[in-house]
């Protein structure tokens, strides 16, 4: 039982690793899937002739139909796909703040910021969210302590990875 519990908290980490990743290169990881799943689907897809005869009987084909059955088939197939959606439905469910606050953590780990100390992502990201705090709202402090930031970060992982539980 004891090997079992340790598996699962094992496994809570590596997921909340995952969201970590998957929320902080969201776009690189976002073109890549394209990119792999638009290959896959245009190998799959038959040359076109138009100096051949039609298909197979008398009934019209449904290429649009078929592609997106397809293209169904290889979101359920890949294992991105469901932490690509966990990220875009968690990003859509929080404010304006927390956005704000995933764009400055996202450009700290652009710039390796998270390389120079145990976490120097945290003083990077806490310079340029109060930065942009004070453009974008009128008399407004943005200043957020480390224990601040350190929860909201976690708080961001944990609801991706119930999202993605919940998607699976």
């Amino acid at each position: 039982m004891k090997n079992n519990e340790q598996d699962i908290v094992k496994g809570m980490s590596e997921d909340r690793k995952l969201a970590e990743d998957y929320i902080l290169n969201y776009t690189k990881h976002k073109k890549d899937y394209e990119r792999k799943k638009r290959e896959w689907l245009e190998r799959g897809r038959p040359p076109v002739d138009i100096n051949v005869g039609g298909g197979k009987g008398n009934l019209p084909g449904h290429p649009v139909e078929d592609m997106a059955i397809k293209s169904a088939d290889y979101d359920t197939e890949h294992l991105r796909y469901l932490w690509l959606r966990a990220v875009e439905i968690a990003l859509r469910t929080f404010g304006e703040r927390k956005r704000i606050f995933i764009s400055c953590r996202q450009e700290a780990e652009r710039h390796n910021i998270g390389g120079r100390g145990r976490h120097g992502w945290v003083v990077y990201t806490q310079r340029r969210y109060a930065e942009e705090i004070e453009k974008r709202f009128i008399n407004a402090n943005g200043w957020l302590g480390e224990r601040t930031i350190k929860a909201w970060w976690r708080q961001i992982l944990d609801s991706i990875v119930e999202i993605h539980l919940r998607l699976k």
